[in-house]
């Protein structure tokens, strides 16, 4: 068995005292007559309890050694658990972890925001219990003096959603009203930044050389992310990328081939289809009629007829009006369709995607006309141009119109 370290040495105690044993007489020992008798000395008696003297001295030194010992442990383990577990959290406190922090990083953070209280001890946790990395970005649920337990556990979820403010851009608006919605809903974007931005973004299937972002700024609702809400550049991205997933889904970039036949000879390409869905979007009200109405507007194209769509003749105009005079009808621009031939120049609104769909798959037909025939907005279609005037009469006389 090795030999244990002395705990006087260990301490710098001297050991106890031994006492002094008197030398064995060697001579003659005399007794007188009133003499008690003596027993014979033996040494090795003293010996003994010398040694069992020193030894009790080592227990106590080594009880009291453990003693300490223990009240460090004791004591280290309430400081732990006093790291672990302040006690009732304080006031929520908005925490926001950057990218590429690591896992320290963030246990430094969370002390210095006061959430934990010790980033050592917190680093321990982690590695005892698991955990982290932790996802970037602005956490919500954490809490002055919090425990480490509860911290893992929110941090563990993932940041929160980003704060976001909603943004509803309707089927059929002007690219005009549009710019005037964005800078109603976001009136920290300055307007001249706005036109900077839209006269310079071109989404991949502008026309080279247009700077009109009309048809483009898809119709939809948007969460603009919080940070975004003053960026112009960030909104306006945001709805040409709408418009660029909902027309590859629809396969607008494929619609020559797509429509191959449709017009006649006519190739429609995917600009032209594009304007032909926001005329379906201004004319249709149900949608049994948008592919309907398509077909009519490519037999009139394949005939080379004028469209008469008087929707064009309203953007032409710029004004919302729910009738037309002679005079609206007479305006010289290439968006009057009653006066020009074929398609406007561009598309007259954003389009939505029942709109683009029935641009792409026109109903099958011979219809060359349509007049509105009921007040939830059915539209009654014919190739004839004597049953056109005679179904308009009849929608006059009913007050449909």
């Amino acid at each position: 068995m090795p030999d244990l370290p002395d705990p006087f040495e260990l301490l710098g105690l001297e050991p106890e005292s031994t006492p002094a044993v008197p030398a064995q007489q060697t001579g003659p020992v005399t007794f007188s007559a009133d003499a008690v008798p003596v027993t014979q000395f033996d040494p090795s008696t003293v010996a003994a309890a010398g040694g069992s003297g020193r030894s009790a001295g080592r227990r106590k030194v080594l009880l009291a050694v453990l003693a300490v010992i223990v009240v460090l442990f004791v004591g280290a383990g309430f400081w732990v658990r006093s790291q672990l577990d302040p006690g009732s959290p304080g006031e929520a406190v908005a925490f926001t972890i950057s990218k590429g922090s690591t896992s320290a990083d963030v246990a430094s953070s969370l002390e210095k925001e006061g959430i934990i209280t010790n980033a050592t001890v917190f680093g321990w946790y982690l590695k005892v219990n698991g955990g982290g990395p932790f996802q970037a970005g602005e956490y919500d649920g954490l809490y002055l003096h919090s425990s480490m337990s509860a911290v893992v556990n929110v941090l563990e979820k993932g940041p929160a959603p980003p704060k976001t403010v909603s943004f509803l851009v309707r089927e059929g608006l002007w690219v005009s009203e549009t710019r005037a919605l964005i800078l109603e809903s976001f009136p920290t974007i300055d307007p001249a930044t706005l036109d900077q931005v839209m006269g310079s973004t071109h989404p991949t299937l502008q026309p080279t050389g247009s700077t009109n972002l009309e048809g483009f700024l898809f119709p939809a609702k948007y969460e603009v992310a919080q940070a975004d809400v003053g960026n112009a550049q960030k909104v306006i991205d945001q709805m040409i990328s709408a418009f660029d997933r909902v027309s590859a889904t629809e396969g607008l970039p494929d619609a020559s081939t797509k429509l191959a036949g449709a017009a006649g000879k006519l190739t429609v390409t995917p600009y032209q289809a594009l304007i032909v869905a926001s005329l379906i979007e201004s004319e249709a009200k149900v949608a049994e009629d948008r592919p309907k109405i398509a077909r009519v507007i490519y037999n009139r194209m394949a005939r080379g007829e004028m469209l008469g769509i008087d929707a064009s003749v309203l953007y032409a105009l710029q004004k919302r009006k729910t009738s037309l005079t002679n005079s609206d009808l007479r305006v010289d621009s290439p968006y009057n369709t009653r006066l020009k031939n074929g398609l406007p120049p561009t598309p007259i609104n954003s389009p939505g995607q029942d709109s683009i769909h029935a641009a792409l798959n026109p109903a099958p037909g011979d219809w060359l006309y349509y007049v509105l025939t009921d007040k939830d907005g059915r539209h009654y279609f014919t190739k004839s141009a004597s049953d056109f005037q005679r179904a308009v009469n009849d929608a006059k006389a009913r007050g449909i119109f």
